[in-house]
């Protein structure tokens, strides 16, 4: 579709104006409902709902150690229902933490890893084999014990999850499969040191992690503290359906991207002042922030969102923790001028380049470098079709649209000599979203798939930030209007799960919908544009 000339009077004047007056109510009621959910202290503390794996593994664990009686009960419960066994992989593992049953088919491959081209793969092929078998759909097999990490792994380029979560296989498998003399009692006891490390009940707000660490200690001391005090920790955050949550604590990234999301709708700066006070007291001694709170280590998904806020929010007030995050992302850059999630070192990656990029935007004079190098990184990064990786979402919008926000973020001197290669990226995008608009005015995760709400979102903030406006553009419009129709009575949307952890499982933080949805609203009409 292309862009409509709108004339100054007759139905096509009026039908905007009825689709302005609509998106104004729509987004001030929004607002409003995702207003709500922050706390008195500024900060954002919404659940993640329920997922089978955590679910599934923690009732694996209390059958092998007995009791709490009533919360297996409410697990069973929970995975009984029909939405807990939607994929193959959840089948497979209720299955057989329920029945018994071995899984008939390679779930890992045929399904969760299928298409899956990311440079963590083999990790995690190893790493989804050992949950199924943790939960018994598949058998334990020597393949899955990996050789002992080098004595300097804690000093290695990984992050404390990584460590936790193969050293926990190493040892769970070994144990199983009848060859714990193979794990070394240094081995062993780092793992006990890194369970003992988090500060929060549930290790780092990371179910699966803690899951599997217990699940490793159960084989060879089951009776330790840290056996206990992890059930109840895991216990203590089951939600009100008896599940577990993939996530136990989200509320540092989820106020920064509400945060950002008020902000830009205009929000009451008292409520934004407030937040942007939470966010400024928990950011990280390295000036980057964490997902959740009490966390050990910052990475750079995190830091993007908090600081976009900050900036938009009052660069004025917070500067102090924006010079910080940009030391944390100066730090961080790799040398191709990309950024990764959590460790310098690691491969950079389109979602992380772009979220940087436009968090460094408040001050692209002192950042002009990072921002330059950065965009060329992304320009390179971009598939002839003019999308790019999803890397952390399964839609093909979501990083279009960080991409194109980083782009057109860009100040003047680092924009003029890439104005061609920008152009070029902008078109193709362009092109791609506009063939992957259903007929319905929303999008899929890809082209072809039914309309969701966050893909809907997602590329209308990306046309937003290409410069096509509601005001203007049929296809925006056509958007906005779909996106409207599906606001919920009490002023929020209910969408699909999108975002995934760990990739490519699927995680669900029902807040997250309001703020797409916000973020959307309060971009695709030119009054509105901060």
């Amino acid at each position: 579709m292309a862009m409509d000339q709108v004339g100054t009077s007759g139905p096509r004047t009026a039908g905007v104006s009825r689709l302005s007056d609509g998106l104004v109510i729509a987004r001030a009621r929004v607002s409003a409902h995702l207003a709500a959910a922050v706390d008195g202290d500024g900060a954002v503390r919404r659940p993640c709902t329920s997922r089978t794996l955590e679910s599934a593994l923690l009732l694996a664990l209390l059958w092998r150690r007995g009791g709490h009686p009533q919360q297996v009960q409410r697990l069973v419960a929970h995975l009984n229902r029909g939405e807990a066994h939607a994929s193959g992989f959840d089948g497979a593992l209720v299955q057989a933490v329920l029945h018994g049953k071995r899984a008939d088919r390679d779930v890992v491959a045929d399904e969760l890893l299928a298409g899956f081209d990311h440079f963590s793969l083999v990790r995690k092929r190893l790493l989804f084999d050992v949950y199924l078998a943790a939960a018994g759909a598949v058998e334990f097999e020597a393949s899955m014990l990996r050789p002992a990490a080098r004595a300097s792994a804690r000093e290695d380029n990984t992050v404390a999850w990584v460590e936790m979560v193969m050293l926990s296989v190493r040892v769970l498998v070994a144990h199983r499969l009848g060859r714990a003399q193979e794990v070394t009692e240094g081995e062993r006891g780092r793992l006990l040191e890194l369970l003992a490390s988090s500060r929060v009940p549930v290790w780092e707000d990371y179910p699966a992690a803690h899951l599997l660490a217990l699940l490793a200690v159960q084989e060879f001391d089951p009776g330790h503290p840290l056996m206990d005090s992890g059930v109840t920790a895991l216990l203590d955050c089951l939600n009100p359906d008896g599940g577990v949550p993939s996530i136990s604590n989200l509320a540092v990234f989820s106020t920064g991207v509400a945060g950002l999301a008020l902000a830009r709708g205009n929000a009451d700066p008292a409520l934004l002042h407030r937040m942007g006070d939470y966010l400024t007291g928990r950011q990280m001694p390295d000036g980057g922030w964490t997902f959740g709170e009490d966390m050990l280590h910052s990475d750079v998904d995190d830091t993007s969102y908090a600081a976009a806020f900050l900036a938009t929010a009052d660069p004025v007030r917070h500067r102090d923790a924006l010079v910080r995050a940009a030391g944390y992302f100066r730090n961080i850059v790799g040398p191709d001028g990309g950024y990764p999630t959590y460790m310098q070192g690691d491969p950079s990656e389109v979602g992380m380049t772009a979220g940087a990029v436009s968090a460094l935007a408040w001050d692209g004079a002192h950042n002009a470098d990072l921002m330059a190098n950065g965009a060329r990184w992304l320009l390179d990064a971009q598939h002839p079709d003019g999308t790019f990786e999803r890397s952390w979402s399964l839609s093909e919008a979501n990083t279009i649209w960080r991409a194109l926000w980083a782009l057109h973020s860009l100040p003047e001197p680092v924009r003029t000599p890439l104005k061609a290669r920008i152009a070029a990226a902008t078109a193709a995008s362009e092109r791609f979203l506009d063939a992957a608009q259903n007929t319905d005015g929303g999008w899929g995760y890809r082209p072809g798939d039914r309309s969701d709400i966050a893909s809907t979102c997602y590329s209308l903030l990306a046309l937003s930030a290409m410069g096509r406006l509601a005001d203007q553009d049929a296809v925006v419009r056509a958007g906005v209007t779909h996106l409207i129709s599906r606001q919920d009575a009490d002023g929020g949307f209910t969408a699909l799960p999108d975002q995934v952890a760990p990739r490519p499982l699927l995680f669900d933080a029902p807040v997250f919908s309001d703020i797409w949805a916000l973020l959307a609203l309060s971009s695709c009409n030119r009054n509105w544009i901060r």
